[in-house]
């Protein structure tokens, strides 16, 4: 955070922990303000060092609300999935490969397409799909699923709620046996 002026450089020493040391130094740096985090742009290695910090602000805030900055990951191939790639258990070899990101996205643009109550743009459904996918991608790293997405929403939003499920009906139906003829895993699963 600056104010206009030269960028100020800050260290975090070896043994303590980064997403700690950078939420306490950010909440220190913004002072009372609760707004004040809103304002910065985070670059982070990864998504997973997204989540890590966002846990980090809630340690670092005791409970506070606030308005967390911007945390943009700046790389998309999740570092775990390079080292589980060199380090897979015995018979792991046996597992499906993990889908292709771009043969990922343009299968689910194409369910969307294809299912899509009306005619939807190849530009509309690619980026849907990109979305989809970052979902997808969350829930399994979770370990949730997408069991119960029927009653969660009251009745008062019906008629939007069913126009959302109509699309993640893509992952939740169509998409596993896409991936099982296609004969591919998920990342996330894999």
């Amino acid at each position: 955070m600056t104010d206009g002026g030269a960028a100020t450089v800050y260290t975090i020493p070896a043994g303590v922990s980064f997403v700690d040391a950078l939420a306490t130094g950010l909440l220190r740096e913004s002072g009372d303000d609760p707004m004040a985090l809103a304002d910065c742009l985070v670059l982070l290695p990864n998504r997973r060092s997204c989540r890590a910090l966002r846990e980090a602000f809630l340690r670092a805030a005791g409970g506070r609300p606030l308005l967390l900055p911007e945390l943009r990951p700046i790389g998309e191939v999740d570092e775990d999935e390079l080292l589980v790639a060199d380090a897979l258990p015995l018979g792991a070899d046996d597992l499906p490969p993990a889908i292709p990101p771009l043969r990922r996205l343009l299968l689910l643009a194409e369910l969307i397409r294809r299912h899509a109550e009306e005619p939807i743009a190849p530009d509309q459904a690619t980026r849907l799909a990109g979305d989809l996918a970052r979902l997808l991608d969350q829930v399994q790293t979770e370990r949730l699923d997408f069991a119960g997405l029927e009653g969660l929403v009251p009745d008062q939003y019906a008629t939007h709620w069913q126009r959302t499920l109509t699309v993640l009906r893509v992952v939740t139906e169509h998409w596993p046996e896409q991936l099982e003829a296609e004969g591919w895993l998920d990342p996330a699963i894999r």
